[in-house]
């Protein structure tokens, strides 16, 4: 699978919709996961590479490589959101770009998505987030404020298959009480930062470094035999 998708990407098949959907759909189908899945699983040597790539992102999700290209630097990746029944409502993630392209397909759960245009809106703080690579802290650094407001929305159900360009500013809301989890095949990177709006400043300081949590080898395996169940 892997040499597959160093195929694909490298012949540009990955960089449009349409040569990156067929790719999407066919691996998140449940069959193509559980295999997939069931290998990493009975993998310790891959678990634990795998484990030193993922981390728990500040947007309430696991976010878990998957797959990386040796030659093209793509990722698959798989993002997991639990249920959270202690909280109510709505949980709407802070609006951000992308540093790359990329397809992805939900495949359990559903969630709001909407897409966001600087302009007359809605006043948000704006910050430039700097990755994390294989370190323990992202930055975010204040830009000072911005207006936004949303040019597209929609509730997107599980088998949706959809592509956003890095430079895309959107977010997703979800049911606090309710799992989802999605495939993402993202492409190489083509910027050094991404853009985060937030409704509410970080802190005081032009610059904020945050510490990430990764998970250790036995967590990833409990997430990811988690994660069979929600798909089986």
């Amino acid at each position: 699978m892997k040499d597959q998708l160093e195929r694909v990407v490298d012949s540009g098949g990955g960089t449009t919709f349409q040569g990156s959907e067929s790719v999407v759909r066919r691996l998140s189908e449940p069959g193509e996961l559980r295999a997939l899945i069931g290998r990493i699983i009975a993998d310790e040597a891959a678990l634990a590479d795998m484990a030193a790539r993922s981390y728990y992102h500040a947007n309430n999700f696991l976010k878990v490589v998957l797959l990386a290209g040796d030659k093209n630097p793509w990722k698959l990746r798989l993002h997991l959101w639990h249920p959270q029944p202690d909280a109510s409502g709505t949980i709407t993630e802070d609006i951000h770009s992308h540093r790359w392209d990329f397809t992805t397909a939900l495949v359990v759960g559903e969630y709001f998505a909407q897409e966001f245009k600087i302009g007359p809106g809605a006043d948000y703080h704006h910050y430039r987030y700097l990755p994390i690579g294989q370190g323990k802290t992202f930055s975010l650094e204040a830009q000072g404020k911005e207006q936004l407001y949303a040019a597209f929305e929609a509730v997107l159900p599980a088998g949706t298959i959809y592509h956003i360009n890095h430079e895309i500013l959107h977010c997703i809301s979800r049911s606090a009480g309710k799992a989802a989890a999605s495939l993402v095949l993202q492409l190489p990177a083509v910027e050094d930062f991404t853009n985060v709006y937030r409704t509410s400043p970080v802190g005081a300081q032009a610059k904020t470094e945050i510490e990430v949590q990764r998970p250790t080898v036995g967590q990833l395996r409990d997430e990811l035999t988690l994660f069979l169940t929600w798909i089986a």
